[in-house]
């Protein structure tokens, strides 16, 4: 009697392993095969990028993105090609024949305006001011009361909330900014508490200003990469992915990331004694001597996902304090590219061709930044390889006039090698791009100066540089050229007044 039970509850174990394994099977083999990621092997562009289910039928051509110099010095001389006549009289600081010939058709479009050489001869510092700049300028602030207070009395992170304005979180040109970067980085803290919301432990820190900030601890070194076998949803938050998209935010002239600043922290002095029972008792030192702790959060936050410093010192960074409600409350809502966040099942967007062909026809949707909006965010997404975009998040009392806020990207600035192209699905699926975004893509494909030198220099002025390895600035030129490449193709299929977004923006 033994014997038959064992024998069936055999049976059954057996039987729902197979019923098990055949849906994981079917799931995993569907095919529907989604907009997945490619590895850009030591900067090469040999890849083959999959529009939802359908394949991209040729077969695109492998180009060397270090420089045209480089292109330049391996092309055999003796070539009769199209390919060498374009090579001979480029100028451009990156190379693609695809990028070219779209370039060369817009430069005759006199109504288009589009100039190289006069790109070339701008800088990208004034490009980003002229471009919406007079729009920025004029659109609303925040409805602050009369009695906010005077001039003479307000540090400068309550001149960053009183200047955030619908298009822009800040001017460009306001000297409070840099000032308030000064600030986190350099005055000491009043008060600190644990923000118990998200996956990692954050601590909301108080200056006796009155400056609040975010402080993210470091977890990893900067060569640390997210590991190849990990879901985006499990990959764990970089400090210094923060402080490179801020700077990335500003060289693109966009103003939608709240400013963020590097510091060393002393973790006995400034962390250890602010704290309260709860994330003292955390407190540990390690095996070899260092200062560490974890804190509260709904996932890493336990032994294991400790941070530690070198002796009790530690690095982060620190993301300015958005102003508060009822005048900063904020309206959220889900991303229509928001990815699945399971293992097994795929967002309705990565298995349909046709879903921005429905997604414009939501009248929720269409007020006229949404779309343009969508599409910058991610653009900057893809080229610092965040996929962690789920929410939307505006200013409540300026709506639809609100730009969209780019917070938590710590996920961002992972891989060096792997390009993720389902980022950019809302590009590639509506074929659709803001005009000002495209210049300024445009301007880093012709330079004098490339995306990474800009960026290395901008992030010169943080007190933790170096903030990104040498691979991540050959990853930044990358993207930006499989972005215009994306665009190139767009333009095979649609119009060009289908496809650039001409707005004060």
């Amino acid at each position: 009697m033994m014997k038959l039970r064992a024998r069936v509850i055999g049976a059954v174990v057996l039987g729902v392993t197979v019923l098990v394994t055949w849906i994981l099977y079917e799931e995993l083999s569907s095919g529907r095969t989604d907009i997945r990621h490619h590895h850009s092997i030591e900067g090469s562009m040999d890849y083959n990028v999959l529009y939802g289910h359908q394949k991209l039928q040729h077969q695109l051509q492998q180009v060397d993105l270090k420089s045209i110099r480089d292109i330049r010095n391996t092309m055999d001389i003796n070539s009769n090609s199209q390919e060498k006549d374009y090579v001979t009289k480029n100028s451009t600081v990156l190379f693609d024949i695809a990028v070219e010939r779209l370039l060369d058709r817009l430069e005759l479009l006199t109504s288009f305006g589009l100039s190289r050489d006069l790109l070339r001869q701008t800088s990208m510092v004034i490009l980003t001011r002229q471009l919406g700049g007079i729009a920025r300028k004029r659109s609303r602030r925040l409805p602050w009361p009369q009695n906010y207070g005077s001039d003479t009395s307000w540090t400068n992170y309550r001149k960053f909330h009183h200047n955030a304005r619908a298009a822009a979180l800040y001017d460009p040109d306001d000297p409070a900014i840099d000032g308030l970067l000064n600030d986190m980085a350099t005055k000491p803290f009043k008060y600190l508490e644990m923000m118990e919301k998200g996956t990692e432990l954050k601590l909301l820190i108080q200056y006796f200003d009155g400056t609040k900030a975010v402080f993210k601890p470091m977890r990893w070194p900067r060569d640390h990469e997210t590991l190849p076998n990990h879901f985006y949803f499990n990959d764990y938050e970089r400090h210094n992915a923060e402080i490179a998209a801020f700077h990335l935010d500003r060289i693109f002239g966009f103003y939608r990331v709240p400013p963020v600043t590097g510091r060393f922290v002393n973790m006995t002095s400034e962390i250890f004694m602010l704290a309260g029972k709860a994330l003292k008792k955390t407190f540990y030192v390690s095996p070899i001597g260092n200062l560490c702790f974890f804190g509260e959060c709904s996932y890493y936050c336990d032994s294991r996902h400790s941070f530690c410093g070198v002796g009790d010192v530690i690095e982060g960074s620190l993301m300015t304090w958005l102003p508060e409600p009822p005048v900063g409350d904020r309206d959220r809502w889900r991303s229509p590219y928001r990815r699945s966040y399971s293992k097994f099942r795929k967002a309705e967007w990565e298995v349909d061709d046709t879903y921005c062909e429905g997604l414009l026809l939501d009248d929720q949707l269409l007020y006229e930044r949404f779309m343009p909006d969508l599409i910058d965010a991610h653009i900057f997404d893809f080229i610092t390889g965040n996929m962690d975009r789920h929410h939307i998040e505006v200013f409540l009392h300026l709506r639809n006039d609100s730009c969209p806020i780019h917070m938590d990207n710590g996920r961002g600035f992972g891989k060096t090698k792997v390009d993720e192209f389902s980022i950019l699905a809302p590009l590639i699926q509506c074929c659709r791009i803001r005009k000002s975004t495209f210049l300024k893509l445009t301007k880093l494909y012709v330079g004098p100066e490339p995306l990474s030198e800009l960026l290395d220099e901008s992030l010169r002025n943080d007190p933790l540089y170096p903030i990104l390895t040498s691979g991540f600035y050959d990853a930044v030129d990358r993207r930006v050229l499989h972005v215009l490449r994306t665009v190139a193709r767009c333009l095979t299929n649609h119009s060009i007044k289908d496809v650039f977004i001409d707005d004060p923006f």
